[in-house]
């Protein structure tokens, strides 16, 4: 069997890392950039450790393989090597401490017993684990100046247009400058593996489900009485036509009119009716016709202007009506270009999904069985 590591790697990988003294992470990942141009077919991974006391990094460097992993690992003399961070006191494992009885670790995670009855909170877990071993398997960092582009664009996207802004936000979340760095050049590492995984397959996803792009004008009323819901539907869906919708232009409106049907309830009439008398909360929305079947199921699919979808029960415990307003074909746009893309690299993500060895370090075997056969769907 070839060796996981060439031999000279190995050496030449202690020399570097010993060079790494007093570096920063984010100076530590260009430099390992031109490590592995030297040797291309060799998977590394860094990893570090910041001391708190000191503000000291503590660096590993990682090569993994289909036989297993190697590490390479090298402390300063003021740094606690990684053997020893094992050793901790009792006081480490306390999470708090009530009225004198003291929540350990392990108490506090068995407390998460949500996770075993949501297998979409697993699913981010173990999604977020592939995507970090895909993006690190990719071996590619992010140029200074595409990253203060990302950092640029991340700031823009929360509001925070000033430095005391900034470093408000940063001191209420605990974060360094290099954190920060790390976190945006993750999210921007995500979007170019989205980006590499959809490559030129868009168009073709885009060809066979169209439909599911359709943006559905509607009027989405709200109800925490089922019975109440039940009557809304039964005044919008009265009298209404049996011919189907016609089209205008690209947006299909009911043929019946902004009336909703012979004798049927025009929508928004019924809509303000309900919310004066405070028995719904409505709003008026475009919504992915995909989005729609999944909270209606198949008669969302092929719902036309007019149509009327519900009751839905909602995770919140309300009920959900829908009246369509229009219907406006998709069409192959920017915005719609994201979505495609978005949808390519979830069924990538289940693919791996259904493959992963997944292991969980808490809770009974019938649960993990139960919540990682849910994951392979």
């Amino acid at each position: 069997m070839s060796p996981i590591v060439p031999p000279n790697l190995l050496d030449e990988a202690l020399e570097w890392l010993c060079g790494l003294d007093g570096v920063p992470p984010e100076h530590a990942r260009e430099r390992l950039t031109e490590l592995r141009a030297r040797y291309p077919e060799t998977r590394m991974r860094l990893l570090w450790q910041r001391e708190a006391a000191t503000e000291e990094y503590h660096y590993d460097l990682l090569f993994p393989s289909p036989e297993g992993s190697v590490s390479v690992a090298f402390a300063p003399d003021r740094v606690i090597p990684w053997p020893l961070r094992g050793g901790q006191r009792s006081g480490e494992q306390l999470v708090l401490r009530v009225d004198g009885v003291d929540m350990t670790m392990e108490r506090a995670i068995s407390v998460l017993d949500a996770l075993w009855n949501d297998a979409a909170l697993a699913r981010r877990l173990v999604d977020a684990a592939l995507v970090e071993q895909a993006v690190d398997a990719r071996g590619r960092d992010l140029p200074t100046d595409r990253l203060q582009e990302a950092v640029d664009a991340f700031r823009r996207a929360r509001g925070l247009l000033t430095a005391q802004a900034l470093r408000q936000w940063m001191t209420e979340r605990g974060l360094s400058h290099a954190r920060l760095e790390e976190i945006v050049a993750g999210e921007a590492a995500v979007a170019d593996l989205r980006r590499e995984v959809a490559a030129d397959r868009v168009e073709d996803f885009f060809a066979a489900r169209h439909e599911e792009f359709d943006r559905l004008r509607v009027v989405r009323l709200r109800y925490a009485d089922p019975d109440r819901a039940d009557a809304a539907v039964a005044l919008l869906r009265a009298g209404r036509p049996a011919e189907p919708a016609v089209s205008t232009g690209t947006v299909q409106v009911d043929g019946a009119g902004a009336s909703g049907g012979a004798s049927g309830r025009d929508p928004v009439a019924l809509a303000a009716e309900e919310m004066l008398a405070a028995s719904a909360t409505c709003r008026m929305e475009a919504n992915l016709r995909d989005d729609l079947v999944a909270l209606f199921g198949a008669p969302a699919a092929d719902a036309r202007a007019g149509q009327v979808l519900g009751p839905a029960r909602l995770p919140d415990g309300g009920f959900c009506v829908v009246s369509v307003l229009a219907v406006e074909p998709a069409v192959l746009d920017e915005a719609t270009r994201r979505l495609a893309e978005k949808r390519i690299f979830d069924d990538w993500l289940a693919e791996r999904r259904r493959h992963a060895h997944v292991e969980w370090f808490w809770g009974s075997r019938a649960r993990t069985d139960e919540i990682t056969a849910a994951l392979r769907v």
